[in-house]
């Protein structure tokens, strides 16, 4: 429960800081109540609207809807229950209503409904898609740019273990990737149909790998704030990185890549404790170990 209230806390301001839907509802419906528009059944829409609408916002009830549509939802979701579009097209329709009739210039008229329409127009959706899209795709051409260095044509199948910026690209970008965890590691959500979970060790191979990215060390401690599913470390707890790496190597894995900001003191100790081969790839280091070696932990 501490981590639903945790995300509804922070959900509002997530869901509505890339788009402007969040905020053209809630126009819509300050405009509905304190002009008094609609009939009988417009102000039966508005009511359940903001109702809802302040279920979503309120962290505790907000929590309680999470709950009754399982945990494994993100914050996001609970909005399918708020008929956003449609409160927004009746509020606009009411308030260009309003306009028309009332004791406006038919100047004034045209050019207040061509700004709620333009402001609607750049309201765009409730995600800045285009942002997303264009960032989305400069990091796939980076990805994929490593990849093929990682895993040059022509070469058989491996298994690879990254960075969940990689992991989350790899498998679209070449299926010849196998992982060792997939998204479902840090985005509940996919798991919602699922009844299989990561065990223990693979979960702290994920949490290894995120907390390396911080410190740029093998030996790091485990933060309180990581997304991840299923339980975890106990927060503080050191995680030991030379064991981290022989694990994921007893687990099949046959190349990994470590975040781009590892210290040389870490990588030499990749080198002279396991003997691997320490390699710059783009942003990051690729780490190979000779074949055939079985590591005890």
């Amino acid at each position: 429960m501490e981590e639903l209230l945790r995300n509804a806390w922070t959900g509002w301001l997530n869901y509505s800081k890339s788009g402007q839907f969040g905020g053209v509802l809630l126009l819509a419906m300050i405009a509905v109540w304190m002009l008094r528009l609609g009939k009988e059944r417009q102000r039966d829409l508005t009511i359940f609207v903001t109702i809802m609408t302040c279920f979503c916002i309120f962290p505790v009830s907000a929590a309680l809807l999470m709950t009754w549509q399982t945990r494994f939802y993100d914050y996001q979701w609970i909005w399918t229950m708020v008929p956003v579009t449609g409160m927004i097209a009746c509020g606009v329709t009411l308030l260009l209503e309003w306009i028309w009739n009332g004791a406006w210039s038919r100047r004034q008229k045209q050019i207040a409904t061509a700004l709620i329409l333009l402001a609607l127009l750049l309201s765009g959706r409730m995600s800045d898609l285009q942002g997303s899209v264009r960032d989305l795709t400069k990091e796939r051409r980076e990805i994929a740019a490593v990849l093929r260095e990682v895993h040059p044509e022509g070469e058989g199948l491996i298994t690879l273990w990254a960075p969940k910026e990689v992991i989350a690209q790899a498998r679209s970008l070449d299926p010849g990737i196998e992982l060792l965890y997939g998204r479902n590691m840090w985005q509940g959500h996919l798991n919602a149909y699922s009844y299989d979970t990561y065990d223990q060790e693979r979960r702290d191979l994920y949490v290894w790998m995120i907390m390396i990215g911080r410190y740029g060390t093998l030996d790091v401690p485990v933060a309180i704030d990581l997304d991840v599913v299923g339980e975890r470390l106990e927060a503080g707890t050191q995680l030991n990185g030379l064991s981290m790496v022989k694990k994921a190597l007893n687990l099949g894995v046959d190349k990994i890549l470590l975040p781009g900001n590892m210290s040389e003191e870490a990588l030499n100790a990749l080198r002279s404790e396991l003997s691997a081969n320490v390699n710059k790839v783009g942003e990051y280091w690729l780490v190979t170990i000779p074949e055939g070696v079985f590591w005890e932990d």
